[in-house]
């Protein structure tokens, strides 16, 4: 090969390299001035991901705007990362829970009682994705004589990895798990973008839930309006929202009333002639996974629950 075309050649390679690199981005508190892990970071075009322990993430460059959206700030978009613009700050949220006040009091009564879905029989399971949040609805009990506390939270989950397709990974991929309770929605009836426990509980990806679940820092009076307890899968190997993870959330088929929601974080669709980006709750019987033919023989017409719970004192 002649030494210019050898040099275009080299030239053209080391191009290639510098503009299919990604940009690095740290986000932090705009008060506190501390990184925010597991900040939810949407690259468009059906991709995003998380910040890690470190508050950073690699954005690629085709990324001409990012949304970043956690459940304790406000969320925020930017148009254009530039050199001047790496380190991102969030705003705390100002959030008002007047319905269910935090308290640090001590029930009197220790022995406990789990309501929700822990007991009934598992018949399929929902695999977890990053970006992918579920949501049973739990009910206030208008017979309870006085209002319980809810003391831990409960969630019925699937380690095991024989049922992975490994087309994209190898090896299985193990989520940090983030559980929180969340108050509905008066209009929509969704889970609300408020956390009643300081932003939810983490569950590292080397940890396994056991039986007895996650127990909460200080007891919360359990809200009359009712809570969602809410799971969501996180990672920040970068992988797309298709991608399956460990563990999996065992489902029932039993529930006549299913009270189950949804929300894909970084999904895209398109609908009608219209992308619908998976931003917002829907409710399981609302997933167009369930609306097929073969869906319907294999659930029975019935829709999957999410199998979890919670522990209150009374």
């Amino acid at each position: 090969m002649e030494p210019y075309k050898r040099f275009l050649l080299m030239m053209g390679m080391l191009l290639t390299a510098i503009f299919g690199m990604s940009q690095s981005i740290i986000v932090k508190d705009s008060i506190t001035n501390e990184p925010i892990s597991f900040v939810s970071v949407y690259f468009g075009n059906d991709s995003g991901g998380y910040t890690d322990e470190e508050g950073a993430i690699a954005i690629p460059n085709e990324a001409t705007q990012i949304r970043l959206s956690h459940i304790c700030y406000e969320t925020r978009i930017i148009s254009k990362i530039t050199a001047d613009s790496q380190t991102i700050f969030l705003v705390p949220k100002s959030i008002n829970l007047d319905e269910v006040a935090i308290s640090a009091k001590v029930p009197k009564r220790i022995k406990t009682t789990e309501m929700g879905l822990m007991k009934a029989k598992t018949q399929t399971k929902h695999k977890g994705a990053n970006g992918f949040e579920m949501a049973l609805f739990i009910p206030y009990d208008s017979t309870w004589a006085e209002t319980p506390y809810i003391h831990s939270i409960l969630a019925s989950l699937d380690y095991s990895t024989h049922w992975l397709v490994f087309t994209e990974i190898k090896t299985p991929i193990y989520a940090t798990l983030r559980f929180d309770l969340r108050q509905p929605d008066a209009k929509t009836g969704a889970p609300k973008d408020e956390s009643l426990i300081d932003g939810g509980i983490i569950i590292p990806s080397s940890q396994k839930l056991g039986k007895d679940g996650v127990s909460l820092t200080c007891p919360i009076p359990f809200p009359q309006t009712g809570v969602f307890v809410v799971v969501e899968w996180i990672t920040t190997a970068q992988v797309s929202e298709s991608c399956n993870l460990v563990p999996s959330l065992n489902m029932t088929l039993d529930e006549k009333e299913n009270r189950t929601w949804n929300k894909k974080t970084f999904f895209a669709k398109q609908s009608g002639g219209a992308e619908r980006r998976g931003m917002d709750w829907m409710q399981e019987q609302n997933e167009p996974a369930y609306q097929n033919e073969e869906a319907k023989v294999f659930y029975k017409g019935r829709t999957p629950s999410a199998k979890v719970g919670l522990k209150i004192t009374k």
